[in-house]
């Protein structure tokens, strides 16, 4: 069975080397109202998640605190499938602050933008033109260094928001869910206050600034910047968003979305109508693993994203089999449990 499937340009990826994965990771005031997010034990707790999964992602463990993002069933995070996929794969990461409560305890640029507000209320971004910035002050560093550019995202909360900006646009398809069952009431609550409150006559980067999270401008930003390198937005329907907003506004080439196939399953016509025939995503079967095996029920479809990680690993030559050893490992060792 092959694990990638949809456009073919992955297969220009030759070498480790040409490839960087960013992860943009940050909170909204959103993911913690009850039943919007599954990011985290509690709502409160999913604040936390960004600052742990770049930790995860970074060094293969959690540093600030004693504790695994899981939901409240215990069902692990992604960032786990990712930090195994990088470190079997060998592929530079950067870590970038879109917003974090606290700083994580690795390497990582920090932009201090702090959490997003509630769109619903307020201007959830009143820092839009400085994240903007700092995002062409990345794109700029790495555009023509790396060939291939993955942008990642760790934002609880990040589908209601793309909800509410695609609302905006008049897209009003449902976007995805970190949970079996999608919050769709609220999510539509939530955005049908934000478009009473900011009305149809901003524009498209207004709309963002008034409901989105700091991860959009950031990767907008750096897709602005970027002319020599190919880049893969690298999730579910928040990225697919991204990338329909980057066509908006950047109108640029060489753009893609690289995804799972639970989200295909689950999303398919959103993530065709938001990108068309620009979409690759991996065929990841996690049957049997523990923890993972809640996966193929629907409970997480996607996050920090590891069906672009998984799929760079295969490219380069991993098996299926050694990947799959590789999540088990890194699984285990933050579980802190004998392997299996």
């Amino acid at each position: 069975m092959a694990i990638l499937h949809g456009n073919k340009i992955y297969s220009e990826i030759k070498d480790s080397k040409d490839v960087l994965f960013i992860l943009l990771a940050g909170t909204t005031e959103i993911s913690k109202i009850p039943g919007i997010s599954a990011a985290g034990e509690t709502p409160e707790l999913t604040a936390l998640t960004p600052v742990l999964d770049s930790e995860i992602i970074w060094s293969g463990k959690c540093i600030s605190y004693d504790v695994v993002p899981m939901t409240d069933n215990g069902i692990p995070t992604p960032s786990i499938i990712t930090r195994a996929a990088i470190e079997i794969s060998g592929i530079e990461t950067l870590i970038v602050d879109a917003g974090m409560v606290e700083d994580p305890k690795i390497p990582f640029i920090k932009t201090g933008l702090g959490t997003a507000l509630n769109g619903s209320e307020q201007t959830a971004l009143p820092e839009y033109d400085r994240a903007l910035e700092f995002g062409k002050y990345i794109g700029n560093l790495i555009d023509g260094r790396y060939k291939h550019i993955f942008i990642a995202e760790s934002v609880p909360g990040g589908t209601t928001t793309a909800y509410a900006v695609l609302s905006s646009l008049g897209i009003m398809d449902m976007t995805s869910s970190s949970m079996k069952d999608s919050p769709d009431n609220i999510k539509k609550e939530l955005a049908q206050k934000a478009l009473k409150r900011i009305g149809k006559r901003a524009t498209v980067p207004e709309k963002i600034m008034e409901t989105g999270d700091y991860m959009m401008p950031l990767a907008l930003g750096i897709s602005s910047a970027v002319k020599n390198s190919n880049i893969f937005f690298s999730g579910g329907t928040q990225m697919a968003t991204v990338f329909y907003l980057d066509k908006l506004i950047n109108n640029g080439k060489n753009r893609y979305v690289f995804t799972t196939r639970y989200i295909m399953n689950d999303k398919k016509d959103l993530m065709e109508k938001l990108a068309g025939s620009n979409i690759i995503y991996a065929n990841t079967d996690f049957t049997g693993m523990r923890g993972l095996e809640y996966y193929e029920e629907g409970y997480v479809k996607e996050g920090t994203g590891f069906g672009a990680a998984f799929g760079i690993a295969s490219i380069l030559g991993n098996s299926n089999d050694a990947i799959y050893k590789s999540i088990g490992n890194v699984y285990n060792r933050l579980a802190a449990r004998p392997e299996s």
